[in-house]
């Protein structure tokens, strides 16, 4: 049986999976279900001070999706890559009653889930003042949200737009509470790595790396972007490896914890995040389009994979994809005895292969497409475009 447990500053969570900040977390009665549904537990909807109290009203609609439904056998087959816009900057509570459903949201989850509030402030004293009232509450845990991507446009120096401030906010946060707790780290940062060793140093539990990236969509018939006129969050599956990147760069140069989470969409995206570091993985695209239930498939997937490579549990995977990842002044550059051939017999003659060559390297002949070695200059677009994976690789020892 493959052990699951995650432990962290004395918190114990029945798994690595956990819902972060956003829709599914809304509120005590959208947490207990991420709980029932598997996942170990749920990052409450951020609370942002009240200096940014715009926040907590939304327009209508306030979700865009592309590349989505237009994936091939949609809704059976779903995409590996798309993109989700949103403006839905944080939670619709205020101070009182945000405290009052975190407290009616462990009540409701007892010992089956991790309940974790997640705050936002301006101002040193906003900080202070939600880290005061959330350590009279039941919550496990605290994420403090330096991350909210899009926040700064409302014209308030909060989540991403105040990554300067950070040692200052965490520094008084780390003050005043009383309960472990995680910084969110913005992926809109050009050193993550400063960020995330200034925050361990300011006493942080752990590092919760990351929120999405901000941009827009634009529709060239009206000229302004699509859905609200407006920036917003933007992200989707397309941003795992950039998420994977992050993780990793900071897993090596800090001590504590890490919760990993950046385009997460599959259960192998778990594996994947765990395996550069993380302790703990947060979804959230993912049940807001598959439902409450995702991550306890998703966990039974994982065991399976677990069991059937022999791993016993989760800590036997944790890093160990960290020393097989190089520097680009590592990489092999020697490219001798590598070539590259099609099999004729798989080839359709579509010719896809010749319109991404720039080497001029193929020629499409009535046997199939044929790779001239002298002119080919093994980069290898030929064998990634080929829609029937005729082109194969070979190298000579």
């Amino acid at each position: 049986m493959t052990e699951k447990n995650v432990e962290i500053s004395g918190v114990k969570f029945k798994n690595p999976l956990i819902v972060g900040s956003a829709t599914p977390t809304w509120d005590s009665t959208r947490m207990k279900r991420c709980i029932e549904g598997g996942a170990s537990g749920a990052i409450a909807k951020s609370l942002f001070g009240n200096s940014a109290a715009i926040g907590r009203k939304y327009p209508r609609p306030r979700f865009k999706l592309f590349d989505y439904r237009e994936y091939p056998g949609y809704p059976d087959n779903l995409p590996g890559s798309f993109t989700l816009r949103s403006l839905e900057e944080c939670s619709s509570f205020n101070y009182a009653d945000y405290m009052n459903d975190i407290n009616k949201a462990k009540d409701m989850v007892g010992s089956d889930g991790i309940i974790i509030a997640s705050l936002s402030g301006a101002t040193k004293e906003e900080w202070i003042e939600m880290c005061e009232m959330v350590n009279q509450t039941k919550a496990d845990w605290v994420e403090l949200n330096n991350s909210c991507p899009f926040a700064a446009d409302m014209g308030v120096k909060i989540g991403a737009g105040a990554v300067d401030l950070t040692k200052e906010f965490v520094h008084a946060c780390s003050r005043v509470l009383k309960k472990p707790f995680s910084v969110k780290i913005t992926p809109q940062t050009s050193d993550s790595v400063s960020l995330a060793k200034m925050v361990e140093e300011e006493g942080a539990s752990a590092i919760n790396l990351s929120a999405r990236l901000s941009g827009i969509m634009l529709d060239i018939d009206t000229a302004a972007p699509i859905g609200w006129e407006s920036i917003g969050g933007y992200g989707g599956p397309y941003l795992l490896g950039y998420g994977l990147k992050t993780t990793f760069q900071v897993a090596k140069a800090v001590k504590i914890p890490i919760i990993g989470g950046l385009g997460v969409w599959k259960w192998q995206d778990v594996i994947k995040y765990i395996m550069v570091g993380a302790s703990i993985v947060q979804t959230v695209t993912a049940v807001m389009l598959r439902g409450f239930n995702v991550t306890g498939k998703w966990m039974k997937n994982i065991e399976q994979w677990m069991d059937a490579k022999g791993y016993k549990s989760i800590n036997d995977i944790k890093g160990i994809a960290l020393e097989n990842i190089k520097k680009t002044s590592e990489v092999e550059r020697d490219f001798k005895g590598i070539k590259f051939s099609v099999d004729t017999d798989l080839c359709s003659k579509c010719g896809v292969c010749l319109k991404s060559c720039m080497y001029e390297a193929i020629s499409l002949t009535s046997a199939g497409a044929v790779i001239n070695d002298n002119l080919c200059d093994r980069c290898g677009m030929c064998s990634e475009v080929c829609p029937q994976r005729a082109v194969r690789m070979y190298r000579n020892t």
